[in-house]
């Protein structure tokens, strides 16, 4: 591992702090270790030490801060808001720029458009959109920063109805490239760097600076209903979900958690219940509340809804309520993701029914969301089918538990990959497996990925993922 106090070769961040408004941290400096482990979010920071963390407070900034990296030589890593479950923003040496800090937000009403910064967050886009009457398929959690989102896909809050993935309703993005030309990407202009950010995922060939987005009308009514079923029921409840999906609206959308009961219902459970419940979401995206439970009603008589421990409903309910249940599963500050996308739901869950009793703590939470998976779109680059994603949360308290608890996550998920149609790059785990980000993209995609960072980027200034 790096020494953190080694300080930067040739003071190299009092020279860059000179030239742009931004804030420059070196190895060295006193606050150092505070900002480098304060970027990671959830809490389980990796050990590497970037030479210069650097916080732009402008695309000027970026551009100079790029120029200055590819005059003194160093490699360039880049981080938006953070909320990633694998620190791989962290490597040792380089340039770390942190683009949080732009982050405005510029609705267009009339255009029903939204302008945003890289470092923006699902909950102040949400806000910023609500006064006008308009909604974008945000991330799950308020903190899921938008340009990490974006370029892994971003499974978003009503995707089915509302562009498939997130990344689709991407209508064109402003980039600085290693070159330090600031370039617009459009379907009219750099077809190629378009493509690439939809869905690309991490270690392109450019730093995104803005995005221009396409919004939706707001739901005029949200209605969110939990349903708790018996750890045992699951298999039940699956053949019910896949046995549904064909007939389901793509405004209904469908979450299954299968989480620790909560104590009213434990006393409730059996012994082979392990002391879970499968808690299925469904939440209708309507115009008013009888369209909302026609949404609903689709589910109601499978047999394992009418079983169901307990039955409770947010009526209405709107994007903070989605944003607090996220909030409720993380519940461990130290968090491993890993996930695969399949159209085998039951097999999924039995595999997940046979690990879940050895998961090291009670946190290890598998989160299952049904996709409204539209054809694949030759526009962008997130490639992978499957009607199910399937991510599993594995959550721990202290440093010591994070091995097992990796060992743990790894066996579940390699027990998954045989019925895997691909992953999710934004939640598999690419600190641990790196070489799952070759499942995160069709085979023709990796090669035109492969052949855009080396036409725009061959000299490798910005950092590239291998396994």
């Amino acid at each position: 591992m790096s020494d953190r106090r080694m300080p930067v070769p040739d003071r190299l961040d009092r020279r860059l702090a000179e030239r742009i408004e931004g804030t420059v941290v070196g190895r060295g400096a006193p606050d150092y270790e505070a900002r480098r482990t304060g970027l990671v979010w959830n809490g389980r920071p990796a050990p590497n030490c970037p030479d210069l963390i650097v916080r732009p407070d402008s695309v000027e900034d970026v551009r100079v801060a790029i120029a200055f990296a590819r005059e003194h030589g160093l490699c360039v890593d880049m981080r938006g808001s953070g909320h990633s479950y694998s620190g791989i923003f962290l490597h040792d040496g380089g340039m770390l720029l942190d683009l949080s800090a732009l982050d405005d937000i510029v609705p267009d009403p009339k255009a029903q458009t939204v302008s945003v910064g890289p470092g923006a967050t699902a909950g102040r886009i949400d806000a910023a959109l609500a006064p006008h009457g308009l909604a974008f398929p945000v991330g799950h959690g308020a903190q899921v920063g938008i340009a990490g989102f974006l370029l892994g896909g971003g499974i978003g809050i009503n995707g089915g109805a509302w562009g498939g993935m997130s990344c689709h309703n991407i209508l064109a993005a402003d980039l600085v490239m290693a070159d330090g030309r600031l370039v617009r990407a459009s379907p009219d202009e750099n077809a190629d760097l378009f493509r690439a950010l939809r869905g690309g995922g991490p270690g392109l060939p450019f730093a995104v600076v803005r995005f221009t987005l396409r919004c939706f009308r707001r739901p005029a009514h949200i209605g969110l209903v939990n349903h708790f079923v018996r750890f045992s029921r699951l298999p039940d409840l699956t053949q019910a979900i896949e046995g549904s999906t064909h007939r389901l609206d793509p405004r209904l959308q469908l979450m299954l958690a299968i989480v620790p009961a909560p104590a009213g219902l434990a006393p409730r459970l059996q012994e082979g219940d392990h002391g879970r419940v499968g808690a299925l979401t469904a939440i209708a995206f309507a115009d008013d509340a009888n369209e909302a439970a026609l949404l609903q009603a689709a589910l109601d008589g499978a047999p394992a809804l009418q079983a169901a421990l307990h039955r409770e409903a947010i009526d209405p309910a709107d994007f903070a309520d989605i944003f607090a249940m996220t909030d409720m599963a993380l519940t461990a500050p130290r968090v491993r993701a890993d996930n695969i996308f399949t159209d085998r739901l039951g097999d999924a869950v039995a595999t997940i029914m046979r690990h879940l009793p050895a998961a090291p703590s009670p946190a290890c939470i598998p989160l299952i969301v049904r996709r409204n998976a539209p054809a694949l779109r030759p526009d962008a680059a997130f490639s992978i089918r499957g009607r199910f994603s399937v991510s599993t949360y594995a959550q721990s308290e202290r440093a010591c538990e994070d091995a097992p608890t990796a060992a743990w996550l790894h066996r579940l998920y390699d027990d998954l990959l045989p019925i895997a149609s691909g992953s999710y790059v934004n939640e598999v785990d690419l600190e641990g497996r790196r070489d799952a980000l070759d499942r995160c993209h069709s085979d023709a995609v990796r090669e035109d990925l492969a052949a855009i960072r080396e036409r725009h980027d061959p000299r490798r200034l910005f950092r590239r993922l291998a396994a």
